[in-house]
C-alpha cells in the first residue's frame, strides 16, 4: 500500500522523532571520556542543566548509560531491603510493574488498588501508609503512558514524607514537558529518560537523588556495580573520575536537547504542552471517541488515550494510519491492549501542525473501517484548540 503522506509522522508516545539538532550533536568528535579533563567539565555543566528541568538544587543529578529502565530498577536496588514494605501507587501498567521490582529485591509491596481511569486518591495513599507505617518507601509514576495517567506527583510526596517514608517517581514522559520540583516537593528519587519528551535517542537514564536517598543506599549496601548509587557518590563526586565508561554521543545528544528546551524557556514549554494536551483532546471528541482516563486535569500533557470504537480492530486501525497515511500512533499495554489508541504530544511533537495531521490521519483511518468520521473537522478542531 503506497503512503498518501509522503513524510512520515511518529506521535507514539516514546521513542519519539529526534530533532536535526540532536542528531547532528552525535557528530562531535570523540576524546577519551575517562581521560579528557574538558569532556568532565562538560558532564559537570551538563548536570547542571538537567537539575533544572528536575527542579533539583539540592538533590544530586546523574545521567547514566542506559535506558529510563536502568535508572528504576537502580532506584529500587538501593533502597530496598528483603523484608521492606513499599507502597505502589498503582493506577496504570507502569505504576502497577514496580510491585514487580520491589518482589525482585525482596521487597514486599503494598498496592493501593487504585482505579486505572483517575489520578491516584491521596486519601487512599495516606490511608495505605497509616496501616503501614513501617513503609520505606512509596513509588508512583507520574505519567503513566499507557493509560495517559497524570498523577499529581507534588501531592503524593506530600502525603509520603508526612510519614517519612522516600518518594520513588518515575517522571520518564514527564521530564522536560511538565513542571518538576523534586526538593521542595520532597521526591527522593526521579528517573527520567532521554526518548520522550527530550527526543533523544533512548539509552541515557537521567535521575536526581537526594541526600537522604543516599543515605538510605548506604544503610541497604546494594553490592551490585553498574546500577550501584554509591558507585556515582564514591567515584564522581568524590574523585571526579566516572565509574565506567560513558557514552559521548549520548550525552552529546542529551545535551543538546536540553539546549532546546532551555532555550524556548521552561515556562513556554510547560505552556505549549498543555496546548497539546487541549488539541488532542479536541481531536479525539471531534471523533467521537471517549477519552481514558475521564477528566483532562488526570491526563498527561504528554500522551492522550481514547477508547477504540467498539467492533474496531484496533492494530488494524493502527496499520492503515501508518501504512496509507505514514502516521504512527499507538495503542496501549496489559490489560488496556487493544482496548485504547494514544498520540504522544511530547516535545516536538506538541506543535498544532503534527497534531491536525495526526488526527487528519486517525479519523480518514476510521472512515476507511466505515466509520462515519470527518478527518478534517478532527484535524482543524486540534489546530483550533492548540493556543498559549
Amino acid at each position: 500500500m503506497e503512503a498518501l503522506f509522503s513524510e512520515r509522522l511518529i506521535m507514539t508516545p516514546g521513542p519519539t522523532e529526534v530533532p536535526y539538532r540532536v542528531m547532528m550533536a552525535m557528530t562531535r568528535q570523540e576524546t577519551n571520556s575517562d581521560l579528557d579533563p574538558d569532556f568532565l567539565s562538560f558532564y559537570q555543566d551538563l548536570r547542571s542543566r538537567a537539575a533544572r528541568l528536575f527542579g533539583a538544587a539540592r538533590s544530586r543529578v546523574y545521567l547514566m548509560i542506559g535506558e529510563a529502565m536502568l535508572g528504576l530498577e537502580s532506584a529500587i536496588a538501593n533502597t530496598v531491603s528483603r523484608g521492606d514494605k513499599v507502597i505502589v501507587v498503582d493506577n496504570g501498567v507502569y505504576g502497577d510493574a514496580f510491585a514487580d521490582l520491589v518482589r525482585s529485591y525482596g521487597g514486599v509491596p503494598v498496592k493501593l488498588g487504585a482505579s486505572w481511569r483517575r489520578a491516584v486518591d491521596l486519601g487512599d495513599l495516606e490511608r495505605a501508609l497509616e496501616r503501614n507505617r513501617d513503609a520505606v518507601a512509596v513509588t508512583v509514576v507520574h505519567c503513566d503512558t499507557p493509560s495517559a495517567m497524570l498523577n499529581d506527583l507534588a501531592g503524593v510526596a506530600r502525603v509520603a514524607k508526612s510519614f517519612g517514608a522516600l518518594v520513588i517517581a518515575d517522571v520518564v514522559s514527564t521530564i522536560g514537558a511538565v513542571p518538576l520540583q523534586v526538593d521542595s516537593w520532597g521526591v527522593d528519587i526521579a528517573i527520567g529518560g532521554s526518548q520522550k519528551a527530550l527526543n533523544a535517542p533512548a539509552g541515557v537514564t537521567l535521575m536526581s537523588v537526594s541526600e537522604e536517598a543516599m543515605e538510605r543506599a548506604r544503610r541497604v549496601g546494594y553490592q551490585g556495580f553498574y546500577m550501584s548509587l554509591l558507585q556515582w557518590d564514591s567515584w564522581l563526586d568524590s574523585k571526579g573520575v566516572f565509574p565506567y565508561t560513558v557514552s559521548e554521543p549520548l550525552l552529546y545528544a542529551v545535551s543538546e536537547a536540553i539546549n532546546m528546551v532551555l532555550e524556548e524557556g521552561l515556562d513556554k514549554v510547560y505552556s505549549r504542552h498543555l496546548a497539546a494536551r487541549r488539541a488532542a483532546w479536541a481531536g479525539f471528541e471531534t471523533l467521537g471517541l471517549r477519552h481514558y482516563p475521564d477528566l483532562m486535569e488526570h491526563s498527561s500533557p504528554t500522551v492522550t488515550a481514547a477508547e477504540v470504537p467498539e467492533g474496531v480492530d484496533e492494530a488494524r486501525l493502527r496499520d492503515l494510519a501508518w501504512r496509507k497515511y505514514n502516521t504512527m500512533i499507538a495503542g496501549s499495554w496489559g490489560p488496556l491492549q487493544g482496548k485504547v489508541i494514544r498520540v504522544g504530544h511530547m516535545g516536538v511533537q506538541a506543535s498544532p501542525e503534527k497534531l491536525a495531521r495526526a488526527f487528519l490521519a486517525l479519523g480518514s483511518a476510521m472512515r476507511d473501517l466505515g466509520l462515519r468520521v470527518s478527518p478534517e473537522e478532527a484535524a482543524r478542531a486540534a489546530l483550533e484548540s492548540f493556543r498559549y
